[in-house]
């Protein structure tokens, strides 16, 4: 089986006109190779194209090996979870401040923090991965393609398309991963986050023996207790509450009960065998009262921290399920259900297209992402974290003005929501063509 050349009759000493001299054959292969040289020479079997078919000298169609493949998923696996550590990090420190701070009002120890800490992972998760896997990308890519690895595989054959499989199996895996963290995950966080915090209201972990609690964010009411059993009995109860300054009053009592409202959201202090005294505004005023009682009860407003009705879930703590059942007695009566808390047709719609668009995210960053990433760059790693950050800051302002466009009513949720994918996967096409001509 021999080398047919078209163009000039090539003829040595005792050679035929269809004769290549030994040893010519391999040499024109590796030097057609090497300068990758795609003009007037084509290659056939027996003389004759299989099918008809025409292939350059030197061509060589392939499926990116095994080997390729893991090593192109291991690159973007690391850096994946490098991004998924540091988004991670970033997203849950600032949650966490913010629900620590307000947290504080009601009390919380460190099994309590802990406790926090699973359910808001479970709540930002949904968010992280998908920015992780972006990140990867951006920068496994960007290094492969700085280092001219890149450069190496498209010699051995290996075009955008092949390069893309890989990456896009990963990203099937994370789009379905994102779903169930939508659907399932994050709003049994939720409700078990809003559990959670009326438990710590109600057993009153805001009460510490031993020391003066402030009851609320002023410093305008101080709880002092001298001991507290298991029972949740209080022992040597004084209130000092300076809320109106033309009525301050101090209340001591022997021993009191806390009780905590799930309706409005107010803790009860039951005190028994006490006494209430009545202030004046200075010391010269003898406007001073001092009543006995047997029982009293003080009350204070945790609403700001426990909404009141906050037993009744809210369309980001329902499943998909729970959404429909109430879209559909929406539509049945035409009216909000009695029984949920948000009144507005819209949160639930956004809600519910919200779980459908975001998981298709993860798809788009991997088409944005490829092409992105292919661009050489001295510094990758840091190119791809700046480029990291600008698309994420893009796609989540559009998810918000898709948000605000269904609840003012300009457009329904199923077209608002899906904005920002529809503008990524013009993108996508538009970055993936020049990338697939700019390689032949």
């Amino acid at each position: 089986m021999g080398l047919r050349v078209s163009g000039p009759k090539c003829r040595g000493r005792g050679e035929g006109p269809h004769h290549v001299p030994y040893g010519a054959e391999a040499e024109n292969q590796d030097a057609l190779r090497r300068s990758g040289s795609r003009q007037g020479v084509r290659a056939g079997v027996d003389g004759e194209p299989r099918g008809g078919e025409r292939r350059w000298v030197g061509y060589s169609p392939m499926r990116i090996p095994r080997t390729l493949s893991f090593y192109v998923l291991r690159e973007l696996g690391q850096y994946a979870g490098l991004g998924l550590l540091a988004v991670g990090s970033v997203m849950l420190s600032q949650r966490v401040l913010r629900e620590l701070n307000d947290m504080a009002g009601i009390g919380i120890g460190l099994g309590d923090t802990l406790q926090l800490l699973t359910y808001l992972l479970a709540m930002l998760a949904s968010y992280a991965i998908p920015i992780a896997f972006l990140f990867g990308i951006l920068v496994a890519i960007g290094r492969m393609s700085s280092d001219s690895e890149i450069t190496a595989m498209r010699a051995l054959g290996v075009s955008l398309g092949q390069l893309v499989v890989p990456v896009s199996i990963v990203a099937v895996v994370v789009s379905i991963a994102t779903g169930l963290l939508l659907s399932v995950v994050e709003p049994k966080a939720r409700r078990d986050l809003r559990g959670f915090l009326g438990d710590v209201a109600s057993r009153g972990g805001i009460i510490e023996a031993g020391a003066f609690n402030e009851l609320d964010t002023t410093g305008q009411r101080l709880l002092f207790v001298d001991e507290r059993t298991d029972g949740n009995e209080l022992l040597g109860v004084l209130i000092s509450d300076r809320t109106d300054p033309t009525k301050p009053f101090t209340v001591v009592a022997n021993r009191g009960r806390f009780d905590f409202e799930k309706e409005d959201a107010s803790a009860h202090i039951r005190l028994f065998d006490g006494d209430i005294h009545f202030e004046g505004q200075d010391a010269g005023d003898e406007r001073y009262q001092r009543i006995s009682f047997a029982e009293f009860e003080y009350a204070f407003d945790l609403s700001s921290l426990v909404k009141p009705g906050w037993d009744r879930i809210r369309p980001r703590e329902m499943t998909n399920g729970q959404i429909g059942a109430v879209l559909d007695e929406w539509d049945l009566i035409g009216k909000a259900p009695e029984n949920v808390r948000v009144k507005t047709r819209e949160r639930y719609d956004i809600q519910l297209h919200r779980r459908l668009a975001l998981p298709v995210a993860p798809l788009l960053f991997a088409l944005v992402g490829i092409p992105l990433g292919l661009q050489r760059s001295r510094g990758a790693r840091s190119w791809g974290v700046l480029l990291c950050v600008g698309l994420v800051f893009v796609y989540y302002t559009l998810l918000s003005a898709g948000e605000y466009i269904a609840e003012e009513g300009m457009l329904p949720a199923a077209a608002s929501m899906w904005l920002p994918n529809l503008v990524f996967a013009a993108v996508a096409v538009l970055l993936l063509y020049r990338a697939r001509h700019a390689e032949i």
